[in-house]
């Protein structure tokens, strides 16, 4: 089947009451009208008796529907609200109705009870020129961090934090679900686990109990294990472990959830590692959980360190050691989080030789946050340090790094310094999925906390990078994790939407070849390989412009000549590129990234410092984007090979055979669809060029 926009599929949903019955119990529905199909909606319903639900159900089981709230009201001796959640798949036809039914126990109202009904009407879903074709995205509101990610008999599961009802990262805050079979085409599910919603308690003591299931892994418990608490299952417990952020007590724990139903939903969770010391380690979080020798790791996130754990049974834990990363940790960062640990075969030796590789984010203080910041008590700061140190994470910004070493069981021992896992400015909170033998599958939210509330996209924010394998090489006396896009891809590649463009030995001159006049696509999938021994001065390069056209130069990929054999790939994006000046933007969005993006900093360092002391590592404040070495190889060194991954909305490079990852958003205009590449002070050749086109529109 030929991969068409999804666009084409979306719908809305209108809500309508449907005709009242002599005793209706429902006066008044708040939050209908223009529900989107792919939306995830609260509707509240009031009238007498109302407040007596006991349950609702739809007509139709493809939209889930659940009953958060009921109460009475003051006024009227018998007036009630609910509050309905209401979620409508993509795939549900336009223009038909449904019906929800609320069910009502004895009440005054009614002394034997009764039922209500709701009608949905299903409308068309608002186009996005930017909507994702094959990464992951809601459909509605908002996302950030991958968590639980697993493998179950056959099928992925990805959990991730999800606000369903908003794209500003503002409510309710739940694990949102999808799943797939290739890592490529997902289904969403129903959010598989949900934070209490604090606006819809009853009292300020209930909402100083509120708390949001922060990220967190899961894994597969099978045979006796999983009949045995925590799970009690009678075959497979899919066991989430996550982090409980309860905010009015400036508390984080660690706390288990169990499913006996394939991840679908979870039970009441229970707490499995309490945070002792909160008030010297606040940030206590993101715990990733492995089998490791007939037992279970964990690792943490600790403020500016990382602590192992173990357990028997995955409910006592007990400390192993802790990593520090920073000699100093202050109120604005950075600090440690979404850590993970994984063992990887060196592929490129002969003997059987493994390394373990600790990957983690490096989080910071929003700056918005620094305008708000209160006591304990709730009362505004009055000492003004805290928030000078704050506005200090302005030079911050969201990056995810890895550490090759060796783990004997209690401790992680580190080989190298920090890398970063990708170069570009949109990759953060990576993690790996459990569960899949012979493989290490990564992936992580693409975004950057620095503009991620400001990201032009709507009605989500939001998406997950293309999933990567994961390898290690050796090479100049080190390791190197390399990442490669999964070859599940080819399904894409299989059915690509019209001529696929081929090049073969053809002259890389000042100018774009003709065989590339004509290509147009939003989205495709490249293989490149330039033979670059005809560009010998230092600063010649190739430049390749990805969704050019009338509107804008596109998002910039470029190759500089720095030495006889080296060179720098950078990715620079423009003003209207980066959400300035397109006109399909809003005033407010405009130019939300900002004059520090444009900026090229190196970095990468030499071979021989990445293995310096670990310790005395520092992380490099200024290093925002994008500019890193990269070796031409081959006959003469002169061979450079990039895979280029461009969506609607973003691309992802991979060169130095995998050791190098540029990833970032970019939003241009609809009808910028061009692909261009020339090369300045001299001429080169491309080897080879395949363009797999993804996309007609």
């Amino acid at each position: 089947m030929k991969v068409r926009a999804v666009s084409m599929l979306y719908a809305t949903v209108a809500l309508l009451i449907s005709p009242a019955p002599a005793r209706s119990a429902i006066e008044k529905v708040v939050g209908g009208g223009s529900v989107h199909q792919g939306e995830t909606r609260r509707i509240t319903a009031i009238g007498d008796g109302i407040n007596f639900a006991t349950s609702v159900a739809s007509s139709d089981a493809r939209i889930g529907v659940r009953l958060l709230s009921q109460k009475g009201l003051a006024q009227g001796r018998a007036k009630g609200q609910i509050v309905l959640e209401v979620t409508v798949p993509l795939d549900i036809p336009k223009e038909r109705d449904f019906n929800l039914t609320v069910k009502i126990a004895p009440n005054l109202y009614y002394p034997k009870g009764g039922s209500e009904t709701v009608r949905l009407n299903v409308k068309e879903y608002p186009n996005s020129s930017w909507r994702p074709l094959f990464h992951f995205a809601p459909s509605w509101g908002w996302m950030n961090d991958p968590n639980g990610l697993v493998y179950i008999n056959g099928t992925y599961h990805l959990y991730y934090q999800a606000v369903p009802f908003s794209r500003d990262n503002n409510g309710q805050l739940n694990w949102g679900h999808a799943v797939s079979k290739d890592l490529v085409r997902w289904s969403r599910r129903r959010d598989a686990m949900f934070s209490p919603p604090m606006d819809l308690l009853p009292s300020s003591d209930d909402r100083n109990q509120v708390w949001s299931p922060f990220s967190g892994s899961a894994v597969v418990v099978s045979g006796e294990a999983a009949k045995q608490f925590p799970c009690v299952c009678s075959n497979l417990c899919v066991a989430a472990i996550f982090t409980k952020n309860t905010p009015a007590l400036a508390l984080q724990d660690q706390w288990l959830a169990a499913s006996c139903n394939g991840g679908e939903s979870f039970k009441v969770p229970e707490s499995v590692l309490p945070n002792l010391t909160p008030s010297t380690e606040p940030d206590f979080r993101d715990p990733k959980v492995f089998p490791y020798k007939g037992r279970w790791i964990m690792v943490l996130a600790v403020g500016d360190k990382v602590e192992l754990y173990e357990s028997a049974n995955l409910r006592r834990w007990k400390l192993l050691s802790s990593i520090p990363f920073y000699s100093s940790l202050t109120t604005n960062g950075p600090f440690v989080e979404t850590p993970d640990l994984i063992e990887l075969p060196v592929s490129n030796l002969k003997t059987s030789q493994t390394k373990w590789i600790l990957t983690y984010s490096e989080g910071f203080l929003l700056t918005e946050v620094c305008q708000g910041l209160r006591d304990s008590t709730g009362m505004p700061i009055a000492d003004s340090k805290p928030k000078q140190e704050c506005e200090r994470s302005r030079k911050f910004t969201s990056r995810s790094f890895y550490i090759v070493g060796e783990f004997d069981g209690k401790q992680f021992k580190p080989e190298s310094q920090p890398r970063p896992l990708d170069f570009g400015p949109d990759f953060f909170a990576p993690q790996t999925w459990s569960g899949t033998p012979g493989r290490r599958i990564l992936a992580g939210w693409q975004n950057n906390w620095r503009y991620a509330l400001k990201v032009p996209t709507t009605p989500w924010r939001g998406q997950l990078s293309i999933p990567r394998n994961l390898g290690l090489m050796r090479d100049s006396n080190t390791y190197w994790l390399t990442q490669t896009p999964v070859p599940e891809l080819a399904v894409l590649r299989n059915s690509a939407v019209g001529r696929v463009t081929r090049l073969r030995d053809k002259p890389l001159t000042n100018k774009t070849p003709r065989e590339l006049k004509n290509f147009r696509s939003t989205a495709f999938d490249a293989n490149l390989v330039i033979d670059v021994a005809g560009l010998p001065k230092v600063n010649s390069e190739v430049k390749i412009h990805l969704r050019s056209g009338k509107t804008g130069q596109g998002i910039v990929l470029a190759w500089r000549r720095t030495g006889s054999n080296k060179g720098e790939l950078s990715l620079t994006r423009s003003t209207s590129e980066a959400g300035g000046l397109t006109s399909q933007l809003k005033q407010p969005e405009s130019g939300f990234i900002g004059k520090w993006l444009s900026a090229s900093v190196p970095l990468a360092v030499p071979t021989q410092q990445l293995v310096s002391d670990f310790k005395n590592a520092k992380s490099n404040q200024g290093a925002y984007i994008t500019r890193i070495p990269v070796e031409a190889r081959g006959t003469n060194n002169s061979i450079l090979k990039l895979r280029i991954l461009v969506d609607r909305s973003s691309v992802e490079v991979f060169a130095g055979d995998g050791r190098v990852v540029l990833s970032s958003l970019f939003f241009p205009n609809s009808s910028n669809k061009e692909f261009k590449i020339y090369a300045i002070g001299g001429n080169a050749k491309i080897v080879s060029l395949v363009i797999y086109p993804f996309s007609d529109d």
